[in-house]
């Protein structure tokens, strides 16, 4: 079975999303008239699953003191949307829990570590945003010329997802953005973080 990389997925998502004729599927092998649907939603799912090069991935100065003060024991990068927060803090902490979209928090308080399990979702209290949006880069990729050939077509899918960066914010951090159009941002990071995260006060604190 031939050797099928990441890329190659994008591009045929990207070809299925463009070929009305199609319906905007993915055909199934000749003879089996079985056929992958929903390419926008499973392109943008795998644009956001890219694993990003590690200098591209940085982290506000709130979220990282609030970690911190937490004694996970861990780095933040190492966590996700869904993965359990097992804090060992033995002093109060102040903190802010949200749940979905809420711009409410329904919990704001201190906790500490009082039994073993105690622990909450990561995306409870953190987000990771992408400075660039993921929109973005969408609308991008569906730009590409696929009559080119492999490797120009390569480099140019390469400059566009190499503009992907992800912050780790405080969940308070990304309801202050979301008051800024992230329609209107900008697809350099630098931009972004310039304009938008200082309107929004968010410091980073450092890069990994």
């Amino acid at each position: 079975m031939e050797t099928i990389n990441s890329f190659d997925i994008i591009l045929t998502l990207i070809k299925a999303c463009k070929d009305e004729k199609s319906y905007f599927t993915v055909p199934g092998p000749t003879n089996h008239d079985i056929k992958l649907g929903a390419s926008f939603y499973l392109l943008g799912q795998a644009v956001r699953n890219l694993w990003n090069q590690k200098n591209h991935r940085c982290v506000s100065k709130k979220a990282l003191d609030l970690w911190n003060s937490l004694n996970i024991g861990k780095p933040i990068f190492d966590y996700a949307y869904q993965d359990p927060i097992y804090y060992k803090n033995l002093t109060p902490v102040h903190i802010k829990l949200y749940k979905g979209a809420s711009n409410t928090p329904y919990f704001e308080g201190n906790i500490q570590c009082l039994k073993k399990n105690d622990h909450f979702k990561f995306r409870e209290a953190f987000h990771i945003d992408h400075i660039v949006p993921i929109n973005i880069i969408l609308e991008q990729l569906l730009e590409l010329d696929l009559s080119l050939d492999k490797e120009t077509l390569y480099n140019k899918l390469n400059f566009i997802v190499d503009k992907i960066y992800v912050c780790f914010i405080l969940k308070e951090e990304d309801r202050k953005l979301n008051k800024i159009s992230k329609s209107k941002r900008s697809d350099n990071y630098l931009e972004v973080l310039k304009n938008d995260y200082k309107k929004a006060e968010i410091e980073i604190a450092r890069w990994n």
